[in-house]
Protein backbone atom coordinates (compact mmCIF):
# COMPACT_ATOMS: atom_id res chain seq x y z
CA UNK A 1 0.00 0.00 0.00
CA UNK A 2 1.36 3.41 -0.96
CA UNK A 3 1.21 6.61 1.02
CA UNK A 4 -1.29 9.22 0.01
CA UNK A 5 -0.91 12.98 -0.24
CA UNK A 6 -0.87 13.71 3.49
CA UNK A 7 1.44 10.82 4.32
CA UNK A 8 3.99 12.09 1.82
CA UNK A 9 3.72 15.66 3.10
CA UNK A 10 4.11 14.45 6.69
CA UNK A 11 7.15 12.36 5.78
CA UNK A 12 8.84 15.34 4.12
CA UNK A 13 7.96 17.55 7.08
CA UNK A 14 9.41 15.08 9.60
CA UNK A 15 12.57 14.61 7.55
CA UNK A 16 13.17 18.35 7.22
CA UNK A 17 11.96 19.80 10.53
CA UNK A 18 12.02 16.88 12.99
CA UNK A 19 15.03 14.81 11.96
CA UNK A 20 15.46 13.20 15.38
CA UNK A 21 11.89 11.89 15.42
CA UNK A 22 12.24 10.82 11.77
CA UNK A 23 15.48 8.93 12.53
CA UNK A 24 13.96 7.27 15.59
CA UNK A 25 10.98 6.06 13.56
CA UNK A 26 13.31 4.67 10.89
CA UNK A 27 15.53 2.92 13.45
CA UNK A 28 12.46 1.40 15.14
CA UNK A 29 11.14 0.28 11.71
CA UNK A 30 7.87 2.05 12.50
CA UNK A 31 7.99 4.99 10.09
CA UNK A 32 5.47 3.60 7.60
CA UNK A 33 3.07 2.46 10.32
CA UNK A 34 3.27 5.93 11.88
CA UNK A 35 2.68 7.64 8.51
CA UNK A 36 -0.29 5.40 7.62
CA UNK A 37 -1.88 5.98 11.02
CA UNK A 38 -1.41 9.75 10.88
CA UNK A 39 -2.60 9.92 7.28
CA UNK A 40 -5.81 8.12 8.23
CA UNK A 41 -6.32 10.58 11.10
CA UNK A 42 -5.70 13.52 8.77
CA UNK A 43 -8.21 12.25 6.21
CA UNK A 44 -10.83 11.87 8.96
CA UNK A 45 -9.97 15.33 10.26
CA UNK A 46 -10.27 16.73 6.72
CA UNK A 47 -13.79 15.29 6.36
CA UNK A 48 -14.81 16.70 9.75
CA UNK A 49 -13.44 20.17 8.98
CA UNK A 50 -15.06 20.19 5.55
CA UNK A 51 -18.43 19.36 7.11
CA UNK A 52 -17.99 22.10 9.73
CA UNK A 53 -17.03 24.69 7.12
CA UNK A 54 -20.00 23.81 4.92
CA UNK A 55 -22.27 24.36 7.92
CA UNK A 56 -20.58 27.68 8.72
CA UNK A 57 -20.59 28.82 5.08
CA UNK A 58 -23.75 27.38 3.50
CA UNK A 59 -23.78 26.51 -0.17
CA UNK A 60 -25.00 29.36 -2.43
CA UNK A 61 -28.59 29.08 -3.55
CA UNK A 62 -27.78 29.16 -7.24
CA UNK A 63 -27.12 26.81 -10.11
CA UNK A 64 -24.46 29.02 -11.70
CA UNK A 65 -21.43 26.89 -12.41
CA UNK A 66 -18.84 29.61 -11.67
CA UNK A 67 -20.39 30.48 -8.31
CA UNK A 68 -20.40 26.82 -7.26
CA UNK A 69 -16.79 26.33 -8.40
CA UNK A 70 -15.71 29.37 -6.39
CA UNK A 71 -17.56 28.08 -3.33
CA UNK A 72 -16.05 24.59 -3.58
CA UNK A 73 -12.56 26.01 -4.18
CA UNK A 74 -12.94 28.25 -1.13
CA UNK A 75 -13.94 25.31 1.09
CA UNK A 76 -11.16 23.09 -0.29
CA UNK A 77 -8.57 25.83 0.21
CA UNK A 78 -9.63 26.36 3.82
CA UNK A 79 -9.61 22.62 4.55
CA UNK A 80 -6.12 22.22 3.06
CA UNK A 81 -4.84 25.09 5.20
CA UNK A 82 -6.27 23.50 8.36
CA UNK A 83 -4.78 20.09 7.56
CA UNK A 84 -1.35 21.49 6.71
CA UNK A 85 -1.33 23.41 10.00
CA UNK A 86 -2.15 20.19 11.85
CA UNK A 87 0.79 18.46 10.14
CA UNK A 88 3.08 21.16 11.51
CA UNK A 89 2.01 20.30 15.05
CA UNK A 90 2.72 16.55 14.77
Amino acid sequence: MALGKYGIILKKYLKKYKPIKYSKLIIDCSLMDYLYKKEKELIEYKAFIEKQLKQTYPEPKTNEFIVMVRYNNMIESMVEEYVLNIIKTM
